[in-house]
């Protein structure tokens, strides 16, 4: 596969919640001159479509769902196949139909309008392995302010990790996990075609490794060496969530 012109600008990183997709997603930008899109198509995101730009929506969006219609989703799609640019955005596949008059279809139906839609951009996937730290960094955004975002920001400052013994995961929301797992699994299962899949935990370890699948698949070329030193922001990592969370155990016997 090569880069070049129409849809091969376009490129869109396939992740799940709390996957570590940010800082994947900003360095590939930046070494392959794309611009951030950011979470495009995301409800606790606002459009601004003026460029890329978006900010994020100030909700308890732990009990908000299907704060978008299909119109808005369909005004976001359309205002990308007419921009003009390289750029990267993310996006969860059931994002698409988490809206008012969609959330109630079908999984067949929801994994069919994600296939169209996403069929207009160049797909990167993202993998994590440890699902459990993935599972309870998602339990933690959901119990934090969610205007300041004080337990999940990316900037070192405002980040603080959560007292000891102060979370408890239910298995509701360890199910509700497990349906958005298996439906972006599912729709790699139908739709890949041997794009490039990052691995996070190897991203971590060595950006360029990873980076290099997306270079090689699409014939990019990327910024490395002392030039792309600027790009290599720090990964703030996981806490101990076993000390976090009090039914932690428990935890482990959901994922088996």
């Amino acid at each position: 596969m090569k880069y070049g012109s129409g849809l091969m600008n376009k490129f869109c990183l396939i992740c799940t919640p709390r996957s570590g997709s940010f800082y994947v997603q900003k360095y590939l930008s930046q070494t392959f001159s794309l611009e951030f899109g950011s979470e495009w198509f995301g409800r606790v995101k606002h459009v601004h479509y003026v460029g890329m730009k978006t900010s994020p929506v100030d909700i308890d969006h732990s009990v908000n769902e299907d704060l978008l219609d299909t119109e808005e989703i369909t005004k976001r799609q359309i205002y990308l196949m007419n921009y003009h640019h390289n750029f990267i955005i993310k996006c969860m596949p059931f994002q698409l139909t988490n809206t008012l008059e969609r959330v109630n279809m079908s999984i067949e139906e929801k994994l069919d309008i994600a296939k169209k839609m996403l069929s207009h951009y160049s797909l990167i996937y993202l993998h994590n392995e440890d699902k459990i730290s993935q599972f309870c960094f998602d339990v933690i955004s959901k119990n934090q302010d969610h205007v300041k975002r004080n337990y999940t920001s990316y900037n070192p400052e405002v980040r603080e990790t959560p007292p000891d013994n102060s979370m408890t995961a239910t298995k509701e929301h360890f199910d509700s996990f497990k349906w958005r797992q298996d439906f972006v699994d599912e729709f790699q299962n139908q739709n890949w075609k041997g794009e490039p899949i990052i691995e996070f935990e190897k991203f971590v370890l060595n950006r360029n490794t990873q980076t290099k699948k997306v270079q090689d698949w699409y014939g990019l070329k990327g910024i490395y060496g002392d030039r792309s030193l600027g790009f290599r922001r720090a990964i703030i990592p996981h806490a101990d969530y076993k000390k976090i969370f009090t039914n932690y155990g428990e935890i482990e016997k959901w994922f088996g």
